[in-house]
């Protein structure tokens, strides 16, 4: 039979590991979230791209290239956000840096990307695939 300290004790104990898990839990709907506002961004971008208005650089994020419009340049600093937190997270529960996550994503969108998109180099130079 559980005395009241056994109980108590347990108690406790359930508590305190909900707690651990909770920022988990939240962790992993704040990154399908951000996932899921960068899908329904892709036209978009994909659009701006293809107009050379837009290009993928060698840290793994949007940078302007020609004139936007103020919805298009609200749209790549929310892009924008949203990777720089996604890095984030890859980066903590892969134990790099979020430069680094960056970085691959950049090399990523480098092979992957359409014909025509401007690109940046790991050197910094821009050129159009």
């Amino acid at each position: 039979m559980m005395n009241a300290t056994t109980f108590r004790l347990s108690l406790v104990l359930v508590m305190l590991g909900s707690l651990f898990l909770a920022p988990r839990h939240g962790a992993a709907a704040e990154e399908d979230a951000i996932k899921q506002r960068m899908l329904e961004r892709v036209a978009q971008i994909d659009e701006m791209k293809a107009a050379g208005l837009v290009g993928e650089n060698n840290k793994g994020f949007l940078e302007q290239r020609g004139q936007l419009t103020p919805e298009q340049t609200a749209l790549l600093k929310a892009e924008n956000a949203d990777r720089r937190e996604l890095y984030g997270i890859l980066a903590r529960r892969l134990g790099l840096t979020a430069a680094v996550v960056g970085e691959s994503r950049a090399e990523s969108l480098r092979k992957k990307s359409a014909p025509g998109v401007w690109l940046q180099a790991p050197d910094g130079s821009w050129y159009r695939k």
